[in-house]
Formats: structure tokens, C-alpha cells, sequence
């Protein structure tokens, strides 16, 4: 079993996480899954999408980013449930988390990260961050200085599938932007 809150494994047993003291007796956090993304494109979605899997690896040092209803974006360490500049609650839900792969040409200037055409704040060259969206379908978009597109995937977050797994990177020439699928085992811990 993992935990649905940062991924930690729970011993049979247990009633709370380990790591950040979710309660274990959640039906979701019985059965923890990764979920595959939801295509805009149908010829995408009809392909086979490798079937859900545990969630293998302790993300808990990965920062989760916020925003409430007020449009306050914060980073913190560990589960929030309100703003803490305007204590307003925050939404359940779970979580997508995305890495910026490194940039050949060295440049770390930082990408603008949009859900749903709202901002998320910046990602840094080489960075991993956990957003906390609510359940349902997300359209991811990043940006940098020198471009503004991007391929706009869609990824799903569900109880049964709390969690979604990208990477961003520039594409071939650096004149676009690709975010994609992908697997927790290449995602940095750190």
C-alpha cells in the first residue's frame, strides 16, 4: 500500500502514514495508483496505456504547490488544507507531478507553469514539483521566455488514481516545448 498524500509506503497494519500522517483507512489509500493521462487526440487515447502501478518510490521531499481560491500559489513542504496568507481551504484532490529536464544549452531560466490556463508559478532548470489539483482532467502548459508553445496534454486525477507523472523539456531546436507522460522511475527524489 501507498500513501494517496506523498506517495510513502504504509505498512500492513498501519492506520496513518508514516511520513505525513494521512489517515490509511481511506478506500483511495488502499490502492494508490498511477493514472494514465487523458488525451485530447482520439487516435492517442485508443492506444494501449500501460496498466496502473504502485507508486514506487518516497516523493515527500518534493515540494507541493498550491493555489486557493484567492489566487495565492505557495510551496510547501508537506500537506496543507488552507492558504496560509488568506486561510482559505484548499480543494481535495491529488496531485500531478512534473520534472524540467535539464536544458542542453544551460540556460535555467525558469519555465511559467499553467493548469488549465491558471498560473502555477515558475519551474526551475532541473526541478521537480508536486501541483495539487483538484480530481478531474488537467491541461498542462509551460511556457519560457523564448517560446510560448507547447503540446497542452491533458492528465486525469481521480480517488482511484490520485496521482500523474511529467517531464518538460525543449523540444529538438528549442522552439517548442514538449511535456509528456512519464514514469515515476525517472522522475529525481530530490
Amino acid at each position: 500500500m501507498f500513501c494517496v498524500k506523498c506517495g510513502s509506503e504504509i505498512m500492513e497494519g498501519d492506520r496513518f502514514c508514516s511520513k505525513c500522517g494521512n489517515p490509511v483507512n481511506a478506500p483511495a489509500a488502499r490502492d494508490a495508483r498511477v493514472q494514465p493521462p487523458v488525451h485530447a487526440n482520439p487516435q492517442a487515447a485508443s492506444q494501449p496505456v500501460p496498466g496502473p502501478r504502485p507508486i514506487p518510490f518516497d516523493f515527500s521531499r518534493i515540494p507541493i504547490r498550491y493555489r486557493c481560491a484567492n489566487g495565492h500559489v505557495f510551496d510547501s513542504g508537506r500537506a496543507a488544507t488552507s492558504c496560509p496568507t488568506c486561510g482559505a481551504p484548499l480543494p481535495a484532490g491529488g496531485m500531478i507531478q512534473i520534472y524540467r529536464m535539464g536544458n542542453i544549452m544551460g540556460a535555467a531560466v525558469g519555465m511559467g507553469v499553467y493548469v488549465n490556463d491558471v498560473p502555477y508559478g515558475h519551474l526551475g532548470n532541473k526541478q521537480s514539483i508536486r501541483i495539487s489539483v483538484p480530481y478531474g482532467a488537467h491541461r498542462m502548459h509551460i511556457t519560457h521566455t523564448t517560446t510560448r508553445k507547447c503540446n497542452d496534454p491533458v492528465f486525469t486525477v481521480s480517488p482511484e488514481f490520485p496521482y500523474a507523472w511529467c517531464k518538460a523539456h525543449f523540444s529538438r531546436g528549442g522552439f517548442s516545448i514538449t511535456v509528456e507522460q512519464a514514469d515515476p522511475r525517472e522522475m529525481p527524489v530530490t
